[in-house]
């Protein structure tokens, strides 16, 4: 499943694995980031090509290839990528989620809604 959580932002795929939903960020147009939101639960984002500024409550860091790190349930957070075709990749892990349970058509809605304090913006 592919979409822009908003015209701004960047093209964004989910897939399921065993135990996480894993959420990749393809910054692909110039001027794409994403708005400033939070999840429900930890999760954790690596900078998979290119450099980005993320923001995590107000504090800023600079990120590049290879780059992990830890984003707390609730922390305000946003990404601005430093150059094109950024991609970032965000692990979502939670033991209940599982391939197994989708039925191929993407994942189910309350899944989604799990992820996020604020709907619409994973």
């Amino acid at each position: 499943m592919k979409y822009r959580t908003h015209d701004d932002g960047p093209l964004t795929s989910i897939s399921v694995v065993p135990g996480a939903v894993v959420i990749e960020m393809d910054f692909d147009v110039p001027g794409c980031h994403t708005r400033l939101h939070a999840h429900t639960f930890d999760h954790w984002m690596e900078c998979v090509r290119g450099s980005a500024r993320v923001e995590i409550d107000g504090i800023e860091s600079i990120v590049g290839p290879g780059d992990r790190y830890l984003v707390e349930a609730h922390k305000k957070h946003a990404v601005h990528p430093l150059a094109l075709d950024t991609l970032l990749r965000c692990v979502h892990e939670h033991a209940d989620i599982h391939p197994d349970k989708t039925d191929g058509e993407g994942i189910p809605l309350e899944w989604l809604q799990r992820l996020t304090d604020d709907w619409g913006v994973v």
